[in-house]
């Protein structure tokens, strides 16, 4: 007897449905928007009186929205933090990566993009890496798991470009300016129309933004787009203004987007930011005013803003226990019911994002660059150097207040616990030697290409004179 091939295909299509596309076929979407230099005293669902942030507000009164989430001080430990799940002095990301041979998280080191790619998810990343120099390791995004990226190279072949205005693009590959655009605008239509490409599903849109780095700038097409209360846009608090404004903007089409592929009840988006907002900026929390404090170890410099949306799963408002970046990889874990092969620093808090019991982070735990390390429960902090402050999370005037304890005898109890888990921290070393983080320096002129790449011309610069069309 004969076979039908028909028949035979039909089986075989059957026996597939343990292949990655059956296995992520009732997984929800993943959203990630990652703001960059942005803390939590800057939003307005955290209190913010004096920058406009309509959307994000939004989208925290239809979520949930931590209050007491935390960051590093700076980009690359944070940016490598959340994605690996690691802490800095496990992943050995502790310092902002600057021009070297040997700057960039080590393709073997596990990460979300790769979980999600390995259980059928289509992923793409748009925005900032800072992982990475890409004429030293082109495809570094692929290598931790993105199928496509379009990213802002910073600095290629020792030559800084815009991130901003005519900006440059690194895309899968190809380099690429873009006279007349702006780069924001651009990242976002990728992001977008990456969705609408895959809006069958699932897929992974991780988009941290450049947004609102310096330089500070007022925005073009403001005007007549987004509202804003800022009177003084030369001055660089309210230019910050205008760029939280338009950065809020885009978020805002980020979320249309999702509604109009119909898709929001199948998608968890997650919002935060690296780090906290530059020194020279001053958010106003009512009549609080708070010192942006990025590159310092204190409450307005590791502070970022967590809000989680997933209509129908994540029960809407606050939560009060500690979350991390180290959390986010295990928790997306747990939330997407997705295996986790190995381990992390952080914890799956998943059960803090539904609503239900369970074990919540006692500490958070940070190590960053020149040494500095820290150690905080919900009202006090210890550093490497045994001062401790009495900084509750009951108020932000309390919290923002950085009131060093007089003497840590005073409180002797808080000292002794703090003391000891700050010395198991300081335990923890990098997962290997195999790599070497070069102080940030500033730019410099390669003078070398990564192994492999030594005999070969770096990637030829595209120049596109020609308008982009943006998705309103």
């Amino acid at each position: 007897m004969k076979s039908n091939p028909a028949i035979l295909a039909a089986v075989f299509a059957t026996a597939c449905c343990t292949t990655l596309v059956c296995l992520a076929a009732d997984k929800p979407n993943v959203v990630i928007i990652m703001v960059d230099d942005l803390g939590a005293e800057s939003v307005g669902a955290y209190g913010n009186t004096g920058f406009s942030t309509p959307n994000i507000d939004r989208l925290a009164t239809e979520g949930a929205l931590f209050d007491s989430a935390y960051g590093t001080p700076s980009c690359s430990p944070s940016r490598a933090m959340i994605l690996t799940g690691l802490y800095t002095n496990k992943s050995g990301i502790m310092e902002r990566l600057g021009q070297g041979t040997q700057n960039r998280l080590p393709a073997h080191i596990p990460g979300f993009g790769k979980m999600f790619k390995a259980n059928g998810y289509k992923t793409a990343i748009a925005g900032k890496w800072h992982l990475g120099n890409f004429d030293w390791y082109p495809n570094h995004p692929v290598a931790h798991g993105f199928d496509e990226y379009f990213l802002a190279p910073g600095t290629y072949d020792g030559v800084k470009s815009s991130i901003y205005f005519d900006p440059t693009v690194w895309e899968n590959g190809t380099l690429t300016q873009y006279v007349g655009q702006y780069g924001p605008d651009m990242r976002c239509d990728y992001i977008c129309e990456f969705m609408q490409r895959n809006k069958d599903g699932p897929f992974l849109a991780y988009y941290p933004m450049s947004l609102v780095h310096k330089p500070f700038h007022k925005p073009p097409l403001l005007d007549g787009r987004i509202k804003h209360n800022l009177t003084n846009p030369g001055k660089d608090n309210d230019q910050f203004g205008l760029m939280v404004s338009y950065m809020d903007h885009l978020v805002g089409r980020v979320l249309d987007k999702i509604e109009e592929l119909g898709i929001a009840e199948d998608t968890l988006v997650i919002f935060t930011a690296d780090n906290g907002t530059p020194a020279a900026i001053t958010s106003l929390l009512g009549d609080l005013k708070v010192q942006g404090g990025k590159l310092h170890l204190k409450e307005s410099g590791y502070r970022v803003p967590y809000i989680a949306r997933w209509p129908g799963k994540i029960p809407v408002g606050q939560r009060d226990s500690f979350f991390t970046h180290a959390d986010l990889f295990p928790t997306l874990a747990g939330l997407t019911d997705l295996p986790m092969k190995h381990e992390v620093s952080g914890r799956d808090l998943s059960h803090n994002f539904l609503g239900k019991p369970g074990k919540d982070r006692e500490f958070v735990h940070l190590a960053w660059e020149g040494g500095f390390y820290m150690v905080r429960d919900k009202r006090f902090r210890i550093h490497e150097n045994s001062k401790l402050y009495d900084i509750p999370v009951t108020s932000n005037q309390a919290r923002y207040s950085e009131q060093e304890c007089s003497s840590p005898g005073d409180f002797p109890e808080a000292f002794r616990l703090l003391s000891a888990e700050l010395t198991e921290y300081q335990k923890i070393k990098k997962t290997d030697d195999s790599y070497k983080i070069i102080p940030f320096k500033g730019h410099k002129k390669h003078i070398q290409r990564a192994p492999g790449l030594e005999g070969k011309e770096p990637v030829k610069i595209m120049v596109v004179d020609s308008r982009r069309k943006s998705s309103k």
